[in-house]
């Protein structure tokens, strides 16, 4: 999987659905869209996506993250339709309002970072590995520090030799287990004790394990429409990797409740 860079200067082209774009986001807990990626063609489904907010006003960084669902492809030139453009088909995880929530400041990458051009004239540059790693570390304590904390899980993210139509499906599906918005929301109801065993990582690891739990969407996505609003009460509940893993052993899915007949046999048997 290589990592890419997009860009976005207001002075160059107005994000007139931004708010829009923001508010869908926040209801669905994922975006779909479509950038620019300049010169690139080397893009593939599954390719990690950077979005960083440029120009001459601030702010200034990293606004959004997720992954390409497309090669490049020709489309019209997003100011002059004469021309024309290759664009990338993006699925955002995460999508910060420049307007009202603080983006990972450039001057913070540019500290961090300085082997990456920070300024790019054009979309799409790829970003080296050892410091794509370190971008990913990151935005993740920038999401915490403004309480967005967002949970990496390393088997539910798509790799290009795996991505197919089923993986499209599963990211929709993941991409509410994943939203930094809904989690937080999430495990502020319901705790991270997992709804399932009941264990908890912090009374497990002490402060090593703190914060530490996967959440798991409890409707298929054959069961929702597109303007699906995911409720992080009822749709979302915390639970271990262990449990998450085990829930997902069929297709569909079996229910917590499921799970819990199954578990609690398994111990009386034992």
């Amino acid at each position: 999987m290589a990592t890419y860079l997009f860009t976005w200067n207001p002075e160059r082209w107005k994000w007139d659905s931004l708010e829009e774009d923001s508010a869908s986001y926040q209801r669905r807990g994922y975006l779909d869209g479509r950038w620019s990626c300049g010169v690139t063609k080397k893009i593939v489904p599954g390719d990690r996506s950077f979005l960083i907010k440029l120009g001459k006003g601030e702010p200034k960084g990293i606004m959004a993250s997720g992954v390409a669902v497309s090669a490049p492809l020709e489309a019209p030139h997003y100011s002059d339709p004469k021309r024309t453009a290759n664009y990338a088909d993006l699925r955002y995880d995460v999508l910060l309002n420049p307007n009202k929530e603080n983006l990972l400041p450039r001057s913070l990458l540019l500290s961090e970072l300085p082997e990456v051009h920070w300024s790019p004239q054009g979309s799409g540059i790829s970003v080296a590995p050892e410091a794509a790693a370190r971008l990913e570390e990151l935005w993740r304590h920038h999401l915490a520090s403004i309480g967005l904390a967002s949970q990496h899980i390393p088997d539910e993210v798509s790799t290009p030799e795996r991505y197919s139509e089923g993986a499209l499906r599963r990211i929709s599906v993941n991409a509410y287990e994943r939203d930094p918005r809904a989690r937080k929301a999430c495990l502020e109801h319901h705790g991270f004790d997992c709804s399932i065993c009941n264990f908890s990582f912090g009374d497990y690891f002490g402060s090593l394990g703190k914060g530490f739990i996967h959440v798991h969407h409890l409707r298929r996505l054959a069961d929702i429409g597109s303007n699906y609003e995911v409720d992080p009460v009822a749709d979302l509940i915390p639970v271990c990797p262990n449990c998450h893993a085990m829930l997902h052993r069929k297709n569909p899915p079996y229910s917590p409740d499921e799970l819990k007949t199954y578990l609690t046999k398994n111990r009386n048997m034992a």
